[in-house]
């Protein structure tokens, strides 16, 4: 009995002398909706989840500091996969244009003819040239699933990027530049996604 309190003092820090364990400060992109530009189409459009390159598949904040070196913060990191935060950032912005009759997630049920894919190729903070940078990548997919052929159902296929300032070194600086990226990115996609489907549909 004595063996295992003394075990679970040791765990939970609580002998003298032990380290509190640390706190990591989670953060999120957070941006108003971009508004939508053109005429609702009456469309269902879903959105995939995007993958995530590897170098980035995970809440770490990661950073290149030179060409060949990547580095992640010790304690700050994402409150999610970036892959998670940048397919709920563009559901939301999609559902919030108004563009669109429906936009459905990937978890839904629902197979619109409509659907956007994607992946991540860069999520990271540039500190090259001793200035920080947050480096948002995106390859955008648009499929149309009523095609009887894969090549024939690719509407567009395009790579998105986008350099955004960090006010200073900080992790809240780097959350902020990440936001007016993928705010950046998200009005683009969404206006080339309707401008597709409209000719499509037609």
């Amino acid at each position: 009995m004595v063996l295992a309190w003394a075990c679970a003092l040791i765990l939970f820090g609580c002998l003298p002398g032990a380290s509190p364990p640390y706190v990591v400060d989670r953060y999120v992109l957070d941006y108003a909706p971009p508004p939508g530009k053109g005429e609702r189409l009456d469309q269902a459009l879903g959105i995939a989840r995007f993958s995530v390159a590897q170098t980035y598949n995970g809440t770490a904040m990661i950073y290149k500091d030179n060409p060949y070196r990547t580095a992640a913060l010790v304690y700050q990191a994402w409150g999610t996969n970036p892959g998670d935060m940048v397919t709920d950032c563009l559901l939301r912005d999609f559902r919030a244009s108004g563009l669109f009759r429906a936009v459905f997630s990937f978890r839904s049920p629902e197979r619109p003819r409509f659907m956007v894919e994607g992946g991540i190729e860069e999520f990271v903070e540039s500190r090259e040239a001793g200035k920080g940078l947050a480096v948002l990548a995106l390859e955008v997919a648009l499929l149309d699933n009523s095609a009887m052929d894969v090549p024939r159902s690719v509407l567009f296929q395009k790579q998105y990027r986008t350099e955004e300032p960090c006010l200073d070194r900080s992790a809240e600086a780097c959350a902020r530049a990440m936001s007016r990226a993928m705010e950046s990115l998200s009005a683009r996609i969404i206006a080339d996604v309707h401008t597709a489907v409209q000719k499509a549909a037609q």
